[in-house]
């Protein structure tokens, strides 16, 4: 007979799962040297508790004995559905996943249109967001699909979800993606089977990306029943009916898994750095008894693959500090595991974008250079944009990847994308703190350059590296990103003084002066005749104290900064360009020039954007 595990006291042995009684082993002691089992008999019905209280079943009773241990299950609770009148409630009821069955990853959110919970972006401007950041399968630009055939209006979509109170949003990510003959079509499947388990027909807008390593399709549902109600969907039909739904679907195209792309599959999760199937199974069993998990084999039931697999994850845990072993094949985790993952997860996730975005600018990626900014940094970085897009497609959160001038990479998380800046990859851009109206924190990139570093070696305009060699501060390393800027200073200079710009004294190069205005001067001068000989008007440049006032027509984009183009119907000038001006593209700005240059901007009916 196997003998039992000094447990700590109170921590029930295994025998208790297939019995009608358990056993429990008293902790070691002077008196007890792991001792023999001893019966525990239950007690009179209500015992030790309140005169209302309810007989304790045998898992609660065991949960109870193991928190007067001092030890708790690793997993909380989760919580009960929506509610009465949620839709799904039912159906969730009789989906269950079966053995065999295509796995299928689905993660949702409740976007809000308005209120204190509202934290998205735009629906209009998340739906914008996934056309540009996906690529379809044959590698072309994304297109929007509904429950017809052909391409959708998202921009109808939007309209329709304009005055709803919520939107759904979906991402469903069969495992076996690349195997399907056409996911559009399985989207409409299991929307139909949707429409079926929530007893009306939702209106809905998708996008399939094939541009990461898990192919995955993005899901759009209106807020509203057929007949004008909030949709309201319970939760567990969103947390396990849609993913059964899902998986049935793939299982009835591809078939079952074979036992070997089964087992293959887990021997994959053994030494991942990530939260997997394996983790849960081990939190269960460990739920069931206080904390513990005991994979000691039980003879004479030979040792299966599912046993081997769970005791190669529980050393990888214990690796990773995360699992205590008190005994062979016994372990305790830590409360923390399941959060500690899925970090670990994301920290993983994040390392392979910086090394894809570094690779694929052509820039060496060592990852010894990587920093990664899990949250908001006091710490300073500007440098050169590699990468920016969607860190997590879910909420809009947004990432970019800066080639620091420290001679480090950084990684850095925003709210959504129009805080990583309109910058396009190569420009210089810093990272910014600022405070909202309400008094709420925030950071965003800011783009100080358009320029990339090489074309301002010769560039006409004022330029970022002018601005470094006339600092008595400037941005400076020895590796990386700093040591080009180096490099690129010193031909810039060389480039100054072949224009006359600026003189060699001994050892120093001096600048002329005025220089930054002289160079911003000819810059402007150069890009007005362009302008005006491409559009036929003539520019009517503004003095201090002028009104201005016209259509903003376009940004321009030069080595001196951005500017924007103001057509008047007689004449254009150009004017110190802001980012809120680009919400009236096309449309009559009105503006009084400050001393300086800059503009104090009337838009609609307000004034305030001070430029």
């Amino acid at each position: 007979m196997r003998q039992p595990i000094a447990y700590p006291a109170g921590i029930i042995d295994r025998k208790c799962r297939n019995s009608g009684t358990f056993s429990a082993v008293a902790p070691p002691g002077p008196s007890n040297p792991v001792s023999d089992d001893f019966e525990i008999r239950p007690g009179q019905v209500r015992d030790r508790g309140s005169r209302s209280a309810k007989p304790k079943s045998l898992v609660a009773q065991v949960r109870a004995l193991s928190n007067k241990a001092g030890r708790v299950g690793i997993t909380a609770r989760s919580g009960r559905g929506t509610g009465r009148h949620a839709r799904g409630r039912i159906a969730a009821l009789g989906i269950r996943s079966h053995h065999g069955q295509r796995r299928v990853l689905v993660k949702a959110r409740v976007v809000r249109h308005a209120g204190s919970r509202f934290s998205a972006a735009p629906l209009s401007r998340h739906i914008a967001y996934l056309k540009r950041e996906g690529v379809s399968r044959d590698g072309s630009d994304a297109e929007l699909f509904g429950s017809d055939e052909g391409p959708a209006a998202f921009d109808a979509f939007a309209e329709r979800c304009a005055d709803d109170r919520h939107h759904f949003r979906f991402i469903v990510s069969p495992e076996d993606a690349g195997e399907m003959a056409d996911v559009p079509a399985f989207t409409r499947e299991l929307l139909a089977d949707m429409e079926a388990d929530l007893g009306t027909g939702p209106d809905w807008v998708a996008v399939d990306h094939w541009n990461t390593d898990n192919p995955h399709v993005h899901i759009l549902v209106r807020g509203k029943t057929d007949d004008g109600d909030d949709l309201i969907i319970d939760k567990n039909y969103i947390r396990e009916g849609m993913r059964g739904r899902a998986e049935a679907r793939v299982t009835a195209e591809l078939g079952l898994r074979s036992e070997h792309e089964i087992d293959q599959a887990l021997a994959r999760e053994v030494g991942a750095d990530r939260l997997t199937s394996l983790d849960r199974r081990l939190q269960r069993m460990a739920d069931n008894l206080g904390g513990v998990v005991d994979l000691r084999p039980a003879p004479p039931r030979p040792q299966s693959s599912m046993d081997r697999h769970l005791i190669g994850r529980a050393g990888k845990l214990e690796r990773l500090g995360l699992a205590t072993r008190i005994a062979p094949a016994c372990w305790t985790f830590k409360h923390d595991l399941e959060p500690t993952l899925r970090q670990l997860g994301v920290r993983g996730d994040i390392i392979k974008t910086m090394h894809h975005a570094m690779t694929g600018a052509g820039i060496d990626a060592d990852p010894g250079r990587f920093a990664v900014h899990m949250s908001a940094t006091d710490e300073p970085v500007i440098g050169r944009l590699v990468e920016r897009g969607l860190h997590d497609e879910l909420t809009g959160e947004a990432y970019a990847v800066i080639d620091g001038a420290d001679g480090r990479v950084h990684h850095l998380r925003f709210s959504d994308l129009d805080q990583s800046s309109d910058a396009a990859p190569g420009a210089i851009v810093e990272l910014r703190s600022w405070t909202d109206r309400r008094g709420r924190p925030g950071q965003s990139l800011w783009a100080r350059s358009d320029l990339p570093l090489g074309e301002q070696i010769t560039a006409r305009g004022s330029t970022w590296l002018d601005r470094q060699l006339l600092s008595s501060n400037p941005a400076q390393s020895l590796g990386g990103f700093g040591a080009e800027i180096e490099r690129a200073k010193s031909e810039r200079a060389e480039h100054l003084i072949s224009e006359g710009l600026a003189t060699r004294r001994g050892g120093r190069v001096v600048m002329a002066r005025n220089l930054s205005s002289t160079l911003r001067s000819r810059e402007l001068a150069e890009a007005c005749d362009a302008i005006a000989a491409r559009t036929g008007l003539p520019h009517r440049p503004s003095a201090e104290g002028d009104a201005v006032s016209g259509i903003y027509r376009e940004r321009l984009q030069l080595a001196s900064g951005r500017f924007a183009m103001i057509d008047d119907g007689l004449g254009f000038e150009l004017v110190p360009w802001r980012p809120q001006l680009d919400r009236q593209l096309g449309q009559n700005v009105t503006g009084m020039v400050k001393a300086g240059g800059g503009i104090d901007w009337t838009l609609g009916r307000s004034r305030g954007i001070g430029i």
